[in-house]
């Protein structure tokens, strides 16, 4: 008897007789209803689709826009969340009734500013905190007109969006974001810093000896984050994306020991754990100390457990004398602009654009695959070995029997341990004529490609080599959400492509090591290099054709240069380029090239929509800035930072000027952080203030980040 087939709705309500009998001649029978059983399932679809587009929660993008025109629901943006706009609108467009029956209340305000931005907001209601003169029949106890100098914890909230302190008045106007205690003002205070929890990092030692740790595994000081615990608007200062400070940490744990519940150190998800090799330290154990100097808890008793001292503005822990552990994990969260560099952020959109850059797809199931973990609970699936180390994993895909051409491989990371080894030398990865090799942090089976959750941590150097020639297939590496702390090279061979998406390879300790956080690449003629949502120092190549940045950031080298490409043809897209750059052609778009760049074939090539110094010896440019000499001294990038600990590292400072921030051909800001769409959300949200404010209101917006 043939069973019937739910993928053939058509051939399955024939009687079994007939389908028998058109088994027995080879299925002409099904071949012909197959044509009949596409156009009936074109329909199908057609038919659910339209019945999804009728409500705002399922509809498709483009029926957003009509449905927002049925509820009156205009103004600026792209309610698709396209190239014109910032994010996706149908949170906005769904809370429009509802938006309207609460319109000027904090609440309201709060979750459409929310909607239309998505950061986290807070509107505080700044006629409320005026200083007034109390009638004796109406006292407001907590309006003070002058703050209690013992209440620590209220003054270190002074000038916050949580400061409840009472001011005199202030007349000028909020919408410019000068004023803001005067009657009828509302401020609406906005985060833009992301905060990105990382689970079961391995702390970096200093000097274990001297029980000195950093949360950072690269070993950088960096502050440590809170994070939003739901989509509500931040009520405290710990429920917003921002860093976590001493004093409100020290609170925490006071209040722990004296047996209040803690929601951010404990339950199944505490803001900041440290654990030993003999289990977790209670949250009651921590002490919260400024660790500039290093200092370290007292000794523990006999028979207590030991206390761990912690610097949440550092990023700094220590551990009492007697207690050296080899090994110490930590789970806390860091801040960031963007999903950029390596992180525990979903990157599967990233790695299906960096699986594609070779040009060849790739197959559903690769044809090799292992798992990489420092404490193995097993892939997920019998089928796929785990091994401890990445040194382990690239020798068994070298070694593996039967290499033919075509084959693809994946090497997945399945946790955000730090991994001290070198892929280097006899330990390097070896991609054969035709090969493809993936090397990724990925959760689960390996197979799935969940690229999201983890960020592990390399303290070595990768090496790869494509010995052999040239095959039908092209040779491709792919490396995606590592963090490297020495650097990438590829050997003089005949790779074809090497792909770096989501990676990081930049830090304060690159410094200290030869050619730390750097990418090169040596004689490989047909070698296209491609770097997607990547930090790193520098990119060198030598007897490479090819080299594309799309989304990252370039540091400076010690002697200034951040790209030395010279025999090698460069574009450029949505990156910042922080130090020199040497190129044979170069084709940049929406980029900021902070320094000096020196181009071979000038006659060849383009820039538009960026900013390149005056003194560049650059293509032709096309809207770039400065737009001419007299601007030359007035236009240029400003950054919140450049140090790659930081967490608002190569964002563009609020007093960068308008040409830049809004400079790229969306009208979004130059440079890396381009696909944030920062300068559109703050527009969109100035522009439809109005619709959310009752009358007498005026409101201001103030990024609290």
């Amino acid at each position: 008897m043939t069973p019937a087939d739910p993928d053939r709705p058509v051939y399955r309500l024939l009687p079994e007789v007939h389908r028998s009998r058109d088994a027995e001649l080879g299925h002409p029978l099904r071949s012909l209803l197959e044509v009949v059983e596409e156009e009936l399932l074109r329909l199908r679809e057609d038919i659910d689709g339209l019945y999804d587009n009728w409500f705002v929660e399922t509809c498709a993008a483009w029926v957003l826009p009509y449905l927002a025109d049925l509820l009156g629901r205009g103004g600026p943006g792209d309610l698709t969340g396209g190239p014109g706009g910032a994010v996706p609108r149908r949170a906005l467009v769904a809370h429009t009734l509802a938006d309207r029956r609460r319109k000027g209340t904090p609440g309201e305000l709060q979750d459409a500013a929310r909607d239309i931005t998505g950061w986290p907001v807070r509107v505080v209601e700044y006629f409320r905190l005026l200083g007034t003169t109390q009638n004796v029949n109406h006292p407001r106890p907590g309006d003070t007109r002058t703050p209690d100098l013992r209440d620590t914890a209220r003054l270190a909230l002074i000038g916050t969006p949580f400061d409840r302190t009472s001011r005199t008045v202030d007349v000028r106007h909020a919408d410019r974001r000068r004023g803001r205690y005067n009657i009828g003002v509302v401020g609406l205070h906005l985060w833009r810093l992301a905060a990105h929890p990382c689970t079961g990092v391995d702390a970096r030692a200093v000097d274990a000896a001297a029980g000195r740790w950093t949360f950072d595994p690269a070993g950088r000081d960096l502050p440590l984050f809170s994070r939003p615990r739901s989509a509500a608007a931040p009520a405290e200062e710990t429920d917003a994306p921002a860093p976590l400070r001493r004093l409100r940490l020290h609170q925490e744990l006071t209040a722990l020991r004296a047996g209040s519940p803690s929601t951010l150190l404990d339950g199944p998800d505490p803001l900041l754990t440290v654990t030993l090799p003999d289990g977790p330290v209670e949250p009651a154990r921590l002490i919260c100390a400024d660790l500039t100097g290093w200092d370290r808890p007292p000794a523990p008793s006999d028979g207590a457990a030991p206390q761990v001292a912690v610097d949440p503005a550092l990023g700094r822990l220590t551990l009492p004398p007697g207690i050296a552990p080899e090994r110490v994990r930590v789970a806390y969260s860091y801040g960031s602009p963007g999903n950029l560099g390596a992180g525990p952020y979903d990157r599967r959109a990233t790695l299906a654009t960096a699986l594609a850059a070779g040009g060849t797809p790739w197959p559903d199931a690769p044809d090799w695959q292992i798992a990489v973990s420092r404490d193995p609970a097993g892939s997920g699936d019998p089928s796929v070995p785990t091994v401890t180390t990445l040194g382990a994993a690239v020798t068994a895909w070298n070694e593996r029997p039967d290499p033919r051409p075509g084959q693809v491989g994946v090497i997945a990371v399945q946790d955000s341990a730090t991994y001290d080894e070198d892929l280097t030398g006899p330990r390097r990865i070896l991609i054969p004529p035709g090969s493809r090799l993936i090397v990724l942090a990925a959760a689960g089976r390996p197979a799935a490609l969940g690229a999201f959750g983890l960020r592990p941590h390399l303290t070595g150097t990768i090496e790869a080599a494509a010995p052999g020639g040239q095959v039908a297939q092209p040779s491709q590496l792919v490396l995606d959400g590592l963090s490297v702390e020495g650097r990438i090279t590829v050997a003089p061979g005949n790779l074809d492509s090497l792909v770096v998406s989501g990676c990081t390879l930049a830090g304060d300790r690159a410094a200290a090591l030869p050619d730390g956080g750097l990418i090169s690449a040596e004689a490989n003629p047909r070698l296209a290099v491609r770097l997607l949502r990547t930090v790193c120092a520098g990119v060198r190549l030598n007897d490479v054709p090819r080299l594309d940045l799309a989304d990252s950031i370039l540091g400076p080298r010690a002697d200034g240069l951040a790209l030395d490409a010279q025999p090698a043809d460069v574009g450029i897209e949505a990156s910042t380029v922080l130090g020199r750059i040497t190129a044979r052609s170069l084709t940049v778009s929406d980029s900021i090239l902070r320094d000096r760049a020196e181009v071979v074939w000038r006659q060849q090539g383009y820039l538009r929509f960026s900013y390149a110094p005056p003194d560049s010896r650059v293509p032709r440019r096309y809207r770039c800035q400065p737009a001419d000499d007299a601007a030359a001294g007035r236009v240029a990038p400003a950054f919140d930072t450049l140090d790659p600990a930081a967490p608002g590292f190569g964002r563009l400072a609020a007093h960068c000027p308008a040409e830049i921030a809004e400079g790229a051909e969306n009208g979004a800001e130059m440079g890396a952080y381009r696909f944030v769409r920062q300068p559109r959300r703050l527009a969109d949200l100035a522009g439809r203030l109005d619709d959310h404010l009752r009358f007498g209101l005026e409101a201001g917006v103030f990024l609290a980040d």
